[in-house]
């Protein structure tokens, strides 16, 4: 079963609009970070249509991300939640549908994967990917929401997944999965959390380097 993605790129991003006129255009390693998201996400298995929902906020995003295999749908773009909702209606989504943030450049083909195979095995129609706050607090990063569940703090990680039929119900059961992973903890909202993602692409990048020195 294939799932659909809407990636909602559509938000205001006042945390960081005084330096960057739109948040996913934000370069990390001279890439839009909303780059990192699709093609992790075109590199996914079990991915189906992509689809971009922009708002009136993030025109530039909109022109860009059609240079890409994706579709694009234009919502208001005042709420993420009402963004959500109009695109699952308006596409007339049915079945498993991803809902991914587009400021999460360190996502990768692995974690999405674990994420989907999650899903279908838990039973719900719901799931909701959570991070330790404790994570979050190693890595220096703040976080707005967080919850406690059963004794735990954890923060949302942008990443939900929800059967597309079930869109107007007051209430959806909802599973909770939770990944200590940097790759999920790093959510970019302020220039710190910029920094953050910047070094640890770095790193990354260093580490898959080849080795050069001579036998």
């Amino acid at each position: 079963m294939k799932v659909n993605v809407l990636i909602m790129a559509g938000g205001r991003g006042e945390r960081l609009k005084a330096f960057f006129k739109e948040k996913p255009l934000i370069k990390l390693h001279g890439k839009p970070m909303i780059q990192y998201v699709i093609e992790a996400l075109m590199k996914t298995k079990d991915v189906g249509k992509i689809i971009v929902v922009t708002s009136k906020h993030t025109p530039k995003t909109k022109n860009m991300v059609k240079h890409f295999k994706v579709e694009v749908l234009e919502a208001s773009g005042d709420d993420y939640v009402t963004d959500v909702q109009y695109a699952v209606r308006k596409l007339r989504l049915k079945g498993p549908v991803m809902v991914v943030s587009a400021d999460l450049p360190l996502l990768n083909p692995t974690i999405l994967d674990k994420v989907i195979d999650y899903f279908k095995s838990c039973g719900k129609p719901a799931l909701s990917v959570m991070v330790p706050y404790k994570l979050r607090e190693k890595l220096g990063l703040s976080s707005n929401l967080t919850l406690k569940i059963q004794d735990n703090l954890l923060v949302p990680a942008g990443i939900n997944i929800l059967k597309g039929e079930m869109i107007n119900a007051e209430e959806i059961e909802e599973e909770k999965m939770v990944l200590n992973m940097e790759e999920l903890a790093v959510n970019v909202n302020t220039i710190n959390d910029l920094m953050v993602a910047e070094k640890i692409l770095s790193r990354k990048s260093a580490s898959q380097k080849p080795c050069s020195g001579k036998a």
